[in-house]
């Protein structure tokens, strides 16, 4: 009698061109952490190990760093209005399947501005965090009680990064906007110098070597700087180290170091020889897509993250292509279709990502991005196994086949939704507008209507319902003989209509409103069946009913999952809270009738993909 988690998809690392992010990786428990949109996202670096990801959305903005402390039982992650919150992370071994938020330990309003990065020393018990700011740069401060431990001085500009020496006696290098390394002694950290005249541009990222002997610069100059771990004297420098802008760095072992740059590579070097050791390029073809803008070390991985999201996975023995690559979201997430056990979601941006789904619960680790839109993707249809329909804001209508090369439309308009009747017509809703297309995209219908619409679905005898938000009611129509002609139009609502869903035995219709509340019609008659099915508390964006049209799973800008029951209207299943900023896909990914269970797939305008099973043995 309940909604439980069982699995969560994490979207990939945000990225903005020319601006590096700093990963972080738990040594203790092999896991990585990384911040995306208002949350910070925890999973295992094996993409196929059972450790559950982890959602931290307790910010109140953009995310823009997360640094585990060093035994990997928390995290500490700084938003752009410069807050640092401290959270627990740590494993149990008996979890069972949670949503649920990690608490946090602490939280301090660190600086003015957006957090860049954060560094804990080697005991866990201190913490530097750098960035924007007004009067100052950057903090110190015990991680329990927020205390001050020194002064972060030195820098005119923006740092954008902080490291700590991982032995006693502690130091600390700041590296920033303003081509200076600033160096610390401590704790408490005060200013010890400031090491300049060495790069020529902004400096992206620093590094302690893990004995403490070196600290390595490194920054858009295409400059790496070595400096001496225990006094911060310039030791020496390879220039010209990249083809391009270097934005990461990350240590092998005590005299080798890897570099991540936006000429698609990632290189290793010996610090002793100042030389190149290896070269792992993401691409032959060279592209902004492709730039490295982040990277750790594992000890059996690179990771690198590419400006398009994908975390790249080389081999440390190897020199060729990365052993794998993952792919996902990296925005909100505004169209999704099922089929068999592929789930295709598109994003904001035009992105199209297929990810198979594991037993009707668990997700493959490794989705596979097939093509884009330019824009917005406002419909996905999962036609069969091997054709995917898709419709975008760049105003065309596209057919991905596994076997031919994509197909693509253009239309008159901003598509709204894309539908396909028994004998393969395409039917597109336009705001006012419905047109009819073949199968080889060839234009044979179109209506224009008075009204405008959000959602079009259609029954077992293809006949078409739509919303009308001029009078608040929902318009019935029949297409034949390449002519769209009107049916019947239902009784008005009391508020905008927002979304239909026609049940599977084309019995029903289900019509939700701007204020969550639907209206269940008996299409034979066009009777009410009823209006009890109020529970949601704002615009539903998204449903889908069980294969038997018993039950309807609904979710919208509440961030609520709600399961009604045709038989028992009164009574509700929820899940509140299931996605951070509104749920925007749902679909049934299995269904046993007999046993009154199944699972469900969401997705979220925060990027996620969860799996869900639902009891239904309360009706």
């Amino acid at each position: 009698m309940s909604i439980s988690p069982s699995t969560l998809f994490p979207p990939q690392p945000s990225t903005t061109r020319a601006n590096s992010l700093i990963l972080s990786y738990d040594s203790k428990n092999d896991r990585i952490v990384y911040p995306q949109g208002k949350s910070v996202f925890v999973k295992a670096v094996d993409p196929k190990s059972e450790v559950p990801s982890i959602q931290f959305s307790k910010h109140l903005h953009l995310v823009t760093a997360a640094t585990f402390a060093p035994n990997g039982n928390y995290v500490a992650s700084g938003d752009e209005s410069g807050n640092v919150k401290i959270w627990d992370v740590s494993i149990r071994n008996d979890e069972t399947p949670s949503f649920e938020q990690p608490s946090i330990k602490s939280e301090f309003q660190i600086l003015a501005g957006p957090i860049k990065s954060i560094a804990w020393d080697a005991d866990g018990q201190r913490v530097i965090a750098v960035g924007e700011g007004k009067d100052k740069f950057g903090h110190c401060f015990t991680w329990d009680s927020g205390n001050s431990i020194g002064e972060i001085q030195g820098h005119a500009d923006t740092i954008n990064a902080v490291a700590i020496k991982p032995q006693r006696p502690y130091r600390a290098a700041t590296v920033g906007v303003d081509k200076a390394l600033v160096f610390y002694q401590g704790p408490p950290f005060k200013f010890d110098k400031s090491v300049r005249g060495y790069h020529t541009n902004t400096i992206r990222d620093v590094k302690f070597s893990p004995d403490g002997k070196y600290v390595v610069s490194v920054g858009s100059d295409r400059l790496i700087v070595v400096y001496d771990g225990k006094t911060g004297e310039f030791v020496k420098k390879i220039e010209n180290a990249h083809e391009g802008g270097i934005f990461g760095i990350s240590w092998v072992k005590d005299d080798v170091f890897a570099t991540s740059s936006a000429d698609n590579t990632i290189k290793t070097w010996n610090v002793e020889e100042a030389k190149e050791v290896n070269t792992y390029s993401v691409s032959s073809t060279v592209s902004v897509e492709n730039q490295q803008v982040g990277l750790v070390v594992t000890p059996k991985y690179f990771i690198s993250l590419s400006t398009n999201g994908n975390l790249n996975y080389f081999e440390h023995d190897s020199t060729s292509k990365p052993s794998f690559i993952i792919s996902g979201v990296q925005n909100p997430i505004t169209a999704v279709s099922l089929k068999g056990k592929e789930l295709v979601v598109g994003s904001s941006d035009g992105s199209l990502v297929k990810i198979g789904i594991v037993d009707g619960k668990g997700f493959e680790p490794e989705p596979v991005p097939f093509g884009k839109h330019g824009n917005y993707v406002s419909s996905i249809l999962s036609e069969s196994d091997d054709t995917v329909v898709t419709a975008g804001w760049d105003d065309l209508v596209k057919i991905w086949k596994k076997t031919e090369n994509s197909s693509s439309a253009t239309l008159s308009g901003q598509p709204r939704k894309v539908i396909q009747l028994s004998d393969s017509t395409y039917i597109i809703l336009f705001e006012s507008k419905l047109e009819a297309y073949t199968e080889s995209l060839e234009k044979i219908a179109e209506l224009e209507f008075s009204f405008t619409s959000s959602d079009i679905d259609y029954d077992t005898k293809d006949i078409l319902y739509l919303t009308n938000l001029k009078d608040n009611r929902l318009e019935v129509y029949s297409l034949s003989d390449s002519k769209f002609t009107p049916v019947k139009s239902y009784p008005s609502l009391r508020s905008l209509p927002a979304l239909v869903r026609v049940s599977p035995n084309g019995k029903y219709a289900a019509v939700a409103d701007n204020f969550g509340k639907y209206t269940l019609y008996n299409i034979e008659d066009g009777s009410v069946v009823t209006t009890r099915w109020a529970f949601h508390s704002a615009k539903v964006l998204d449903a889908a009913w069980s294969s038997d049209s018993k039950y309807i799973v609904s979710g919208g800008l509440d961030t609520g999952i709600l399961v009604y029951s045709v038989g028992r209207p009164a009574k509700v299943l929820k899940f509140l809270l299931a996605h951070q900023t509104g749920v925007s896909g749902l679909r049934w990914s299995s269904y046993e009738e007999e046993k009154k269970s199944g699972t469900i797939v969401s997705a979220g305008l925060d990027g996620v993909i969860k799996s869900w099973v639902v009891d239904l043995s309360v009706y």
